[in-house]
């Protein structure tokens, strides 16, 4: 799986902080990319990444969960 940069990470403290921290990753790449997705990963309970990815066509999010 080939991610085009660039990846913010979030550290959620809560799902209310993590919902609006990934609402606003999500928004911050939207308007970094008119050729490919955002791949959104959740490593772990608190920390997640919201990436532009070459692998999510344009216009969609991707989830994956690695837990």
């Amino acid at each position: 799986m080939s991610t085009a940069t660039p990846t913010i990470t979030i550290e959620a403290e809560g799902v209310t902080s993590r919902d609006r921290q990934l609402e606003q990753a999500i928004d911050l790449l939207r308007d970094k990319t008119t050729h490919c997705g955002i791949l959104v990963t959740r490593l772990n309970f608190t920390t997640y990444t919201a990436a532009l990815s070459f692998d999510v066509e344009y216009g969609l999010i991707q989830e994956l969960d690695l837990l």
